[in-house]
């Protein structure tokens, strides 16, 4: 009987699920398989917690409200799109799973009454898991390395890639904002890891989207420390210096002129097809989950190379084809919302863990411009992870503050 009131303690419950978050914080960079176990256990420790405590559950909704209508105005566009297509069945089906499935990682690090310290470690876990996974790109690259920089570590290729621009950002805030020296040489060689990554990776639009982020980001964190932007500018070029240089050696001269020339002209034809979609089904598109079908039986392009193709290898152009007018403006709406609330929390109340996520939430819509990484499960549990643990501290933040 002490056990099993021992077990049922909520103190003893959100210690259990604060150790499985734990194990889903490492795990996820590095292995889907083990991650969705570690994740599957913390959704039982928090169903449980809610079970014996869930007075607070009504608190966190209201407070951030606008963020969930936000996300729920687009899961309902989805859902109709869904039920509007020729196999509702699986279009829900894929639904339970890219959405709900990715999105519930928000609800454990939420609704679990975790210190600021603790909520710091599960950090410090995923950005370990993500240093060992951009180190597991380098050792397959040195490996496998026949001219072709295309390497994913544990993960596809793309997927690798949307990693490496949610992270690269973050690690140019986080050295000069952390006062720690150890750890600010930590994020230094962590962003080192991640460039040479992300040169074996040679994912082109996180090139792109981390230009232009990471002197963006460090604009936004200090504005009148010029200083610091021009350290920032000056390794910049040195990193583009790099990769010009690596991008015209003989050893990939063959990836620059034919692979890459093909993907740009695969993209601009699979972007023109989903825009076809969209004209001729512009209010709820094809149907949620129907892409695959109606690209390679009907809208492909004849001059297209790459016919197996699944999606639209781009997160705008994906809603407006499966989901219309309606799914794109929703996604667009949310996204919108999302950087509103993080740069105003930050602005006016300096908030830290709010440029964090604003961080990430733009390494990854940036690349999702040319990838559609939307659906890609650990970028995107990532982006719902990364919510829940700003949701959580920032919390805490206006706790102490009261």
């Amino acid at each position: 009987m002490i056990m099993i009131e021992k077990f049922s303690n909520v103190n003893e419950i959100e210690k259990r699920t604060f150790y499985y978050l734990c194990g889903f914080s490492l795990f996820l960079p590095i292995s889907k398989a083990i991650g969705n176990i570690f994740f599957a256990l913390s959704i039982l420790g928090m169903i449980h917690r809610l079970y014996r405590k869930n007075d607070d559950v009504k608190i966190i909704f209201s407070e951030y409200k606008k963020i969930f209508v936000s996300i729920a105005a687009l899961f309902a566009a989805v859902i109709i799109s869904a039920l509007s297509s020729s196999d509702f069945l699986f279009g829900l089906k894929s639904f339970l799973d890219k959405y709900i499935g990715h999105f519930a990682v928000i609800f454990p690090a939420m609704f679990i009454c975790l210190d600021k310290n603790k909520i710091l470690y599960l950090l410090k876990l995923l950005f370990a898991g993500v240093f060992i996974s951009n180190a597991a790109v380098i050792v397959q690259g040195f490996l496998n390395f026949d001219g072709i920089w295309r390497f994913g570590g544990f993960l596809t290729a793309m997927a690798q890639g949307s990693l490496i621009g949610i992270f690269l950002p973050l690690y140019a805030v986080l050295v000069l904002h952390v006062k720690n020296k150890a750890l600010r040489i930590y994020f230094i060689i962590a962003a080192v890891v991640a460039v040479v990554a992300l040169l074996f990776n040679g994912t082109r639009g996180v090139y792109l989207s981390s230009a232009i982020l990471i002197p963006a980001m460090i604009l936004i964190y200090s504005r009148k420390n010029l200083k610091a932007f021009a350290i920032v500018i000056a390794i910049l070029l040195a990193v583009g210096g790099m990769f010009a240089v690596a991008l015209n050696s003989a050893a990939t001269s063959t990836m620059v002129s034919g692979m890459r020339a093909q993907s740009n002209n695969e993209r601009m034809l699979v972007w023109t097809s989903a825009f076809n979609m969209f004209k001729d089904n512009p209010i709820f598109g094809i149907g949620y989950g129907q892409y695959k079908t109606a690209y390679q039986t009907k809208y492909i392009s004849p001059d297209a190379k790459e016919t197996y193709l699944e999606h639209a290898h781009s997160n705008i152009f994906q809603m407006l084809a499966e989901c219309g007018i309606i799914g794109a403006a929703t996604f667009l709406s949310m996204w919108g919302y999302l950087t509103y609330f993080s740069l105003r929390r930050w602005f006016k109340d300096k908030n830290f863990e709010w440029l964090l996520f604003f961080c990430v939430l733009w390494g990854f819509m940036l690349h999702g411009l040319t990838e559609f990484n939307f659906e890609t499960s650990v970028p995107s549990k990532v982006l719902w992870y990364s919510l829940g643990l700003c949701i959580a501290y920032s919390r805490l933040n206006s706790a102490q503050k009261i």
